[in-house]
């Protein structure tokens, strides 16, 4: 299996080093995060004060955003049924960008008194509350607007500016924070907004944020080489769990691969926490029928994992990259005689 064979060739490479360790690595935010918990509940009626209580004992740059980055992600939810409304009002006036105009700043309003009201918000209200507390700490916060994609939106094919988030500034660098991807998800069964924070879209690696965010600013990409909409809509589809898991899908590039009977597909994926390994495995679906496979050939080396598998039946399938049983990224093989 798999699995067996990842966690022997692990001992042998003696957890080589990964393929990008974090600028921050040395900090310990376990104070930051302590504080952002010990108020729990406070009011945003008083953001100067709430401020001061999550970072006046913190002495670096870097420990102040943690602490209020948590307290956003810990207490801020999403609002599932507004994010729904605005969505479908943004689809029928799409066309109309001076009625879409006034309503955006109509409705803005009614997200930051929601916000401020009950603590819930959509995209914008997350962006918004991060910067709005960043700023009154003296680091630097920016919204950015553009394509958020998931296994239904910006598909293949661009459907339309969905989403917000942030970059901040911290020892003149700029990264990442999705505090509404970072907070938890909303569970229709209930109906309940249910909180599960991911530290993974803390400062995340903006190689693996492009995988599913496209800002209208490109310079927002903060990639050396930077990639068009078209195709960042074509590419793999990852989840959350790519967060947790730290795991970057390289090849294939694209969604849809199309191959011939016998032939061979090279499946490459940036790792950078080696530890997942253990419990790494590549599940095919097919016709309803799903199967964990041992790929023809599995190499791990300076943080790159190549899984390599032949298809010698035709047929559509679904590839998924699982770690721990939960699906990390998606593609298809569409299998030709």
């Amino acid at each position: 299996m798999i699995k067996s064979f990842l966690y022997i060739l692990i001992l042998f490479l003696s957890f080589q080093t990964e393929a990008q360790k974090q600028d921050f690595a040395h900090i310990d935010f376990n104070k930051a995060d302590r504080i952002a918990k010990s108020h729990t509940n406070a009011s945003l009626r008083n953001m100067p004060v709430l401020v001061y209580n999550l970072t006046n004992t913190l002495t670096t740059e870097v420990e102040k955003f943690r602490a209020i980055h948590t307290w956003v992600c810990l207490n801020i939810e999403s609002d599932h049924y507004f994010s729904d409304a605005t969505i479908k009002k943004r689809h029928q006036l799409i066309n109309n960008k001076a009625a879409l105009a006034k309503w955006n700043t109509k409705v803005q309003s009614k997200v930051y008194k929601k916000l401020l009201r009950e603590k819930k918000t959509i995209c914008s209200g997350y962006a918004y509350i991060l910067k709005a507390l960043c700023n009154l700490a003296n680091i630097e916060c920016e919204i950015v607007n553009g394509y958020a994609r998931t296994v239904s939106t910006n598909v293949n094919t661009v459907d339309f500016p969905n989403h917000s988030w942030n970059v901040v500034k911290l020892n003149n660098k700029w990264y990442f924070a999705d505090t509404t991807q970072a907070s938890g998800f909303f569970n229709l069964d209930e109906p309940q907004f249910i909180k599960n924070y991911i530290e993974g879209y803390f400062l995340p690696e903006p190689e693996l944020f492009a995988k599913n965010h496209f800002p209208l600013d490109t310079k927002w990409l903060l990639l050396e080489d930077a990639i068009s909409l078209t195709s960042f809509v074509k590419g793999p589809i990852i989840y959350q769990n790519s967060y947790k898991y730290g795991v970057i899908p390289l090849n294939p590039e694209i969604l849809v691969t199309k191959i011939k009977t016998g032939e061979t597909v090279v499946f490459r994926f940036k790792i950078l926490n080696s530890e997942v390994l253990k419990t790494t495995k590549l599940l095919l679906s097919s016709s309803f029928r799903s199967k964990t496979i041992v790929p023809n050939s599995t190499a791990y080396k300076n943080g790159i994992l190549e899984l390599q598998h032949q298809f010698n039946k035709k047929g559509q399938y679904d590839v998924h990259l699982k770690i721990d049983n939960a699906v990390v990224s998606s593609c298809t093989v569409n299998v030709e005689k």
